[in-house]
């Protein structure tokens, strides 16, 4: 009897069909490769570039504007919008815990306040406050860095962080500085992250996330030579010396503690990424084949604050 162009007799017939060949036919036997394959596989340089080199690009020229003269002030808007983030990690940790945000303020060195109330005096919470600026500025990095491959991620996180700042200077910016700055910045953020050709929004997303991940490291470094500084006319304790004041625990060891984290969260976002590639990078759906192994080529290939900043709290 005849079988996918094979000839059997009944009996090794009977055989394979109960999932068992005795057959002496030399032919090899099909290849069955996985279905809408998810595996990595070993990259080479020119792979890793191909697939970060928005990342990196953007890494290479925060490095290169902060190490030449009136480099920082072309990052000037991109220290701001970290700042924003670092306050308003402080005021979300409040509303987690019941709380409110009172005011946040944004000044002209890049420093902020976040002046928050929360109904419980505990150290746990004032601490859990206090604390959050640096996490929350690690983690939300990291998290941007995980997302900036994801089918139009780099509109909808562009955009959503541009509604969130506008709606943060609705509610609770309070200072005119802040006010001027944030506007302009969020309204740039949402129509940037609509109307913008897609190369420019999803290298815009990217800056926003390296920026991000790279300020929650380097701005903890200050935090190893200042415990007090003067923000907003006023000479204030670090977020690090809050919480050596809370839990008698040297503030170098809560700076170190959160320099150890914005390093993990920027590694995690760098190598654990959501690939879903836009359909304009993204090739034909690979579909399941069979594939003899005398064939060699792969015919398709699936790759799956700011400086020191304090808290003030009723």
């Amino acid at each position: 009897m005849s079988n996918n162009g094979f000839t059997f007799d009944p009996e090794e017939r009977e055989i394979i069909n109960n999932g068992i060949s005795n057959t002496d036919d030399d032919t090899p036997e099909p290849k069955q490769q996985c279905f809408d394959c998810k595996c990595k596989r070993n990259r080479s340089i020119g792979d890793i570039w191909k697939k970060d080199k928005r990342l990196l690009r953007s890494i290479a020229v925060i490095v290169i504007l902060l190490n030449i003269p009136f480099g920082r002030y072309i990052l000037y808007p991109f220290l701001l919008f970290s700042t924003w983030i670092h306050e308003m990690c402080h005021g979300t940790a409040a509303l987690l815990l019941g709380g409110r945000i009172v005011w946040l303020k944004i000044f002209p060195d890049g420093s902020g306040l976040a002046f928050t109330s929360i109904p419980s005096g505990s150290n746990f919470a004032r601490g859990f406050v206090a604390s959050a600026g640096y996490q929350g500025t690690a983690i939300i990095g990291g998290i941007m860095l995980m997302f900036r491959r994801v089918r139009i991620g780099a509109r909808i996180g562009t955009a959503g962080l541009g509604i969130i700042m506008l709606f943060s200077c609705a509610v609770w910016v309070r200072n005119p500085f802040g006010l001027g700055m944030l506007i302009p910045l969020g309204l740039c953020l949402v129509l940037g992250g609509w109307k913008a050709p897609p190369f420019f929004v999803k290298e815009l997303y990217a800056l926003l996330a390296s920026t991000c991940c790279l300020n929650a490291i380097t701005s903890i470094q200050a935090l190893f030579m200042v415990s007090t500084r003067e923000i907003g006319g006023q000479v204030r304790s670090s977020d690090a010396h809050t919480m050596q004041e809370l839990f008698l625990v040297p503030s170098v060891l809560w700076a170190v503690i959160w320099m150890l984290l914005a390093f993990f969260m920027t590694v995690i976002g760098i190598v654990f990424v959501l690939d879903k590639p836009s359909e304009s990078d993204s090739g034909p759906t690979p579909v399941a084949v069979q594939q003899n192994e005398s064939d060699e080529d792969d015919p398709w290939n699936v790759d799956i604050e700011t400086t020191s900043i304090g808290v003030e709290q009723q």
